[in-house]
């Protein structure tokens, strides 16, 4: 049996629920990105789901990003959210999660979870990849997987992560894409290499330019980064 610790129907609200989320504000991020992080209604709404818009003006581009740090948070079971990514070049969409406590110490000795990345320079590109303090970026040794789907930021998919104790999983519109075992091809199985069990928190936003998201064309905004809906599940012991 599923028990369900979160079902969030986006299409049906009108706010945004402040007892889940936080809304991010700021100038700054990581990654060389270029977007400022804001809080408000041209940004930040629902029309039939979840709109976060990026835009540009004056030589400012501004974005949302929503998190769930120390309101909600789970550790092992299944996420599911329903999305459709932006086209425009320079974009950067994700959907991911993080250590609610940084158990093991600040990014990436925590870990990193990315369920959804993609970048509008690679429209059906998908990105699925985990961070740790041994396998990250930085060195390019994350864990590591992308596919391609045709079409893909035509429409709505379903992007899902089942985790256990042991592995992580991905899916699209539930076919199985990829899989990381903990301490697949002789890798590290302390907290170094693993660090996926305890507790971690969603984040959803729009990223425009930095080391990912790339050369931005200005030309192309506004962008939406849309989602219809977000469950977690777990089993019942």
């Amino acid at each position: 049996m599923m028990k369900v610790l979160l079902d969030l129907d986006f299409t049906k609200m009108k706010e945004l629920p402040r007892d889940v989320f936080h809304v991010a504000v700021g100038e700054k991020w990581a990654n060389k990105e270029l977007q400022h992080y804001v809080d408000d209604p041209d940004h930040l709404y629902f029309n039939d789901g979840l709109v976060i818009k990026a835009t540009y003006k004056d030589g400012v581009y501004e974005s949302a990003r929503i998190h769930t740090k120390e309101k909600f948070s789970f550790q092992y079971g299944r996420i599911d959210f329903v999305a459709k990514v932006p086209k425009g070049k320079g974009t950067w969409p994700a959907l991911w999660m993080m250590s609610n406590d940084n158990r093991y110490g600040h990014w990436p000795k925590s870990g990193e979870i990315d369920i959804l990345e993609h970048v509008g320079r690679d429209l059906d590109k998908v990105i699925m990849c985990l961070h740790t303090e041994a396998y990250n970026h930085r060195t390019g040794s994350e864990y590591y997987y992308d596919t391609v789907i045709p079409g893909l930021s035509d429409g709505f998919h379903k992007y899902s992560l089942e985790w256990t104790e042991h592995s992580i999983t991905y899916y699209i519109d539930d076919q199985k894409y990829a899989h990381y075992d903990k301490g697949e091809d002789g890798k590290v199985t302390t907290h170094e290499g693993w660090p996926f069990d305890h507790p971690f928190y969603v984040i959803i936003n729009l990223a425009i330019g930095g080391m990912l998201g790339g050369d931005v064309d200005e030309t192309c905004f506004p962008q939406e980064f849309i989602i219809k809906s977000m469950k977690v599940t777990q089993k019942e012991s």
